[in-house]
């Protein structure tokens, strides 16, 4: 964990306030916004383990067939709106 932190406002629907004021109250947190910021770490973390496991899945495709790999990289890259680069990852996104 970082020491260094940002205070931000944000704006959150009242039923998950009250579900991370009961967290806390529970013991299972120091304070809402150690709720929340636990939350969005376990979310980052999730989010890097599922492109973890497409970028392996991806890359046992092109070694099965390079040529239909590289056919549906340029599909999805047409409909998700991006632009892929030399190796076959997304650079930017619309």
């Amino acid at each position: 964990m970082t020491s260094k932190k940002d205070k931000i406002t944000i704006t959150i629907d009242r039923d998950l306030v009250e579900h991370a004021e009961r967290e806390v109250a529970a013991g299972k947190a120091r304070s809402v916004s150690d709720y929340i910021n636990s939350a969005v770490r376990e979310r980052c973390a999730r989010h890097a383990r599922s492109r973890a496991w497409l970028d392996r899945q991806l890359a046992a495709t092109r070694a099965v067939d390079p040529a239909a790999d590289a056919r549906a990289r340029q599909r999805a890259a047409a409909a998700l709106g991006i632009t892929l680069g030399d190796e076959g990852t997304s650079e930017t996104v619309a």
